[in-house]
């Protein structure tokens, strides 16, 4: 009896171990996505700010520096295919439906964490594998209208930011969910953000996301391609995230969005 007590004991502590392996594993997951969105966004700023043509050719690829194909027609085609999976990965991973079969495979707490990686690894091949096409659309030489642009050109990321602070960065990127699963507690539910930045504006990221990709003193074709193709993302984005709240949130969506 005593030796099956013992081998008892042994075998709960080797599956309570292995639990708590499995969600250190998916905390570590969590992390690793959120740290690596961050290093994405200082590098997409860069990115857009094109800092090798500025003064910094040490600092490579941006929008119109870096490897290239050659011909503008072919370019383009790689480009926007490269703007087609970042937006399919968006909009996709983000509806209920997908949500629900993925669900089905990994815990559910592991799912915003899961699209937080999937965003990153379709941005930074976006960034890495972007076709420039340096013809230019514009070029504001007068001082002013320069840093006007420049001056619109932060004021989009730190709206961006400051409209992902309102809604919750841990939200947003999965850690509030992990760390529930972590601690053994349920995951809080989904709540409507209407605090903070979303008083004045319904959807403050998608604002500074547009600022940041059309303002610039020095626009070119691939870089006009590029946020052409955020601001249709954007446009088909809101469309189905108000669909989605609508049908999440009911009467308190409706109310927040007609005040």
């Amino acid at each position: 009896m005593a030796l099956m007590t013992s081998v008892t004991k042994q075998a709960d502590f080797a599956a309570s171990r292995g639990d708590w392996l499995w969600r250190a594993a998916g905390l570590a997951y969590g992390l690793a996505g959120f740290a690596v969105m961050w290093v994405f966004w200082a590098t997409f700023v860069i990115f857009l700010a094109n800092a090798p043509r500025l003064a910094a050719p040490w600092v490579e690829p941006s929008v119109d520096v870096g490897g290239s194909v050659g011909h503008p027609l072919a370019a383009a085609l790689i480009d926007l295919a490269l703007i087609a999976t970042f937006g399919l990965q968006h909009s996709l991973m983000a509806r209920p439906a997908f949500k629900r079969r993925w669900t089905a495979i990994v815990p559910t707490a592991l799912e915003r964490a899961t699209y937080v990686h999937a965003a990153n690894a379709a941005l930074f091949l976006l960034v890495l594998c972007w076709q420039p096409i340096p013809i230019v659309v514009w070029h504001a030489q007068a001082p002013l209208l320069r840093d006007a642009l420049w001056l619109a050109f932060a004021l989009g990321w730190i709206i961006l930011f400051a409209g992902a602070w309102s809604f919750g960065l841990a939200d947003l990127l999965g850690l509030t969910q992990i760390w529930s699963w972590y601690r053994r507690r349920p995951a809080p539910p989904p709540r409507l953000k209407t605090q903070w930045l979303y008083k004045w504006l319904r959807h403050p990221m998608y604002v500074g996301v547009l600022l940041g990709v059309w303002a610039t003193p020095h626009m070119t074709v691939g870089h006009a391609l590029l946020a052409a193709g955020f601001t249709l993302y954007v446009l088909i984005a809101i469309r189905y995230e108000e669909r989605d709240l609508a049908r999440t949130f009911n009467a308190a969506y409706r109310l927040w969005r007609a005040g």
